[in-house]
């Protein structure tokens, strides 16, 4: 069990590093767009954003997936280039007919939704953007299939250090507004290509796997309709934000999500990265069980430090990163966005039971479900309560998402997850949020101060809520008197095997 904590531990820190795609471009050029946009015009970046998800899940055909699935397959030995080759080419050609389709349709559609048709030549470069993407997904699939973490994080950084510079320099030099940010995230995408290309060759055989891709495809026809049936659940609320509201709600909105995200595309995406070929690896360990239930606890315990870290402090990062007052109010959504990303987590390991078993049917309808919930309780608690209405729209969601699959999984494939010690830990993380409230009107060094040390105080108040186990706590007290003697730190680093 240590030892499969050590290798997550490690290809999480690897996969963290790689995780810097374009979409985290966005959140590290937040001061530069909140200084260069108006708030209406950030609204109108999150809105291409969202419709890029959208494309890439409809038009991605779910293929990525079914080649996961079908690369290490006892039948496919020795054909694994075939098959490579196969769903990128598959891939390529639906980028060019989607593109030929839907080109001749952006002015309309501009009009359509922005009531303008300046947003047309906008639209265009985002289509080209999505659908790079969506075909570049393939090598960096295989490059997590092959296990060949440090490569594909080098990528992935050359990515995204050309995104950023292209991007700072088309905003700043040539003072584009959110074109430029397509212009850079195309350029950025060739370059991907450029760099991989040798990979991309060595690992293509040229013949057409017909036989395994109609499998395939049977295979990913539920999740095709899951992925369209997520994305829909997931960028729902600044859709209904635009409809309900206007483009100021939808830009104040999407500053807060930026901020929380985080917590997705650093933290839980790369964990995520590092233990899906593990799930599947221990599917049938004699303890696979109990190391499924463990992972959750885990997780979540390690997470919730990084929760706390956004709630706590997500007003102070707002005002950082935001130089216009007008964004400010963005920070008050941050713990119901971030409570949704955390039972968006249970959700997605509880699913395990469900993936072993193939019940895939029951995760297509249960996603298509929660996405007509939420577009429900949006048009119930966004006309009150606009921002937050969105956002607690989105956590109840995610509860009722998690309950569902959780249930569901349960009666397939029963995992004896430690249901009391996540709401342990979710309870605690309440409690803290609303007791950093009380020092919001305090000078800057003791607000930080406060709030850092009401995250360092959350492992030591589980103790006494009698959170952990014998055998927990003597780990712990062991690791304590190893690592306390920092004269001995080398030496003890020496010991550490992944």
């Amino acid at each position: 069990m240590l030892s499969n904590i050590k290798a997550i531990l490690k290809n999480s820190a690897i996969y963290g590093f790689g995780n810097l795609s374009t979409k985290l471009a966005g959140f590290i050029l937040i001061p530069i767009y909140t200084s260069h946009f108006s708030v209406a015009e950030f609204g109108v970046l999150s809105m291409m954003e969202v419709t890029a998800q959208v494309i890439i899940a409809v038009f991605g055909l779910s293929l990525y997936q079914g080649f996961f699935r079908w690369y290490w397959d006892k039948g496919m030995a020795g054909r694994q280039k075939g098959l490579f080759f196969t769903v990128t080419m598959i891939l390529i050609g639906v980028s060019l007919v989607t593109a030929a389709i839907l080109f001749p349709l952006l002015n309309t559609i501009s009009v359509w939704f922005f009531q303008t048709a300046e947003y047309s030549y906008l639209l265009k470069m985002m289509l080209i953007a999505s659908l790079m993407q969506m075909v570049m997904v393939m090598p960096s699939t295989l490059l997590r299939l092959q296990e060949k973490a440090v490569l594909y994080t080098a990528t992935n950084l050359i990515q995204l250090s050309v995104n950023l510079f292209f991007t700072i320099f088309f905003i700043i030099h040539f003072h584009q507004k959110v074109e430029g940010i397509y212009h850079a995230q195309i350029i950025g995408s060739v370059v991907y290509f450029l760099v991989l290309f040798r990979f991309i060759i060595k690992n293509s055989a040229f013949r057409f796997e017909t036989k395994v891709l109609k499998d395939m495809l049977v295979f990913c026809y539920p999740l095709i309709l899951s992925a369209i049936s997520g994305v829909i659940f997931n960028v729902t609320d600044r859709y209904s934000l635009k409809i309900l509201g206007d483009l100021q709600n939808v830009g104040i909105y999407s500053l807060g999500f930026k901020i929380t995200n985080t917590l997705y595309v650093f933290v839980i995406t790369s964990v995520m990265f590092a233990i899906q070929p593990m799930i599947y690896k221990k599917m049938d360990a004699p303890d696979n069980k109990r190391f499924y239930s463990k992972l959750m606890t885990y997780l979540t315990f390690g997470i919730m430090f990084f929760v706390l870290g956004v709630m706590l402090f997500g007003k102070e990062i707002i005002k950082v990163l935001a130089q216009k007052t007008a964004y400010w109010d963005a920070y008050q959504i941050i713990p119901f966005l971030a409570y949704a990303i955390l039972f968006g987590m249970f959700k997605d390991i509880a699913t395990t039971g469900l993936n072993i078993t193939k019940k895939t049917k029951i995760i297509a309808i249960t996603v298509a479900l929660m996405a007509a919930l939420n577009i429900a309780l949006n048009f119930v608690f966004i006309p009150f309560l606009h921002n937050m209405g969105a956002a607690l729209s989105k956590m109840l969601s995610q509860i009722v998402f998690f309950v569902i699959i959780y249930r569901s999984s349960q009666k397939v494939y029963p995992i004896p997850y430690e249901i009391m010690k996540l709401m342990k830990m979710l309870i605690l993380g309440i409690a803290l949020y609303f007791l950093s409230l009380l020092t919001n009107d305090m000078q800057l060094i003791w607000r930080l101060t406060i709030k850092t040390a009401m995250i360092a105080s959350f492992p030591v108040i589980l103790y006494f809520m009698n959170f952990y186990e014998k055998i927990e706590l003597e780990t712990m007290y062991g690791g304590w008197n190893k690592w306390r003697n920092l004269s001995r730190f080398k030496e003890n680093l020496k010991t550490i095997h992944f």
